[in-house]
């Protein structure tokens, strides 16, 4: 596995396929990215199209442990977790209270 930081984002085709966290520090917000790749997974901490890490793994299992990894260094480093709640329709929009 390689790990590197960067400053900018880069297009080589690959698709992110969702957020496995975010993460706020006073006006910042970064999210950690599942990346699919032909050859495998890769994991990224973007703030806005910044890379801040990124690393490439063969297996999605290693995938989710880097990115848990990542998420308690943040947390011990003052980020707070942002954990979204969940949707409960009860016959109305969420927006009409």
């Amino acid at each position: 596995m390689n790990t590197r930081e960067s400053r900018s984002s880069r297009h080589d085709g690959s698709e992110d396929v969702g957020t496995l966290w975010t993460m706020h520090r006073r006006e910042h917000s970064a999210r950690c990215a599942l990346i699919a790749r032909r050859s495998g997974w890769e994991v990224r901490v973007l703030m806005g199209r910044d890379v801040l890490l990124e690393e490439r793994c063969q297996r999605a299992d290693d995938a989710f442990s880097v990115a848990e990894l990542w998420r308690t260094r943040m947390v011990r480093d003052g980020w707070r977790q942002v954990v979204p709640a969940p949707f409960r329709d009860h016959g109305q929009s969420p927006l009409a209270r």
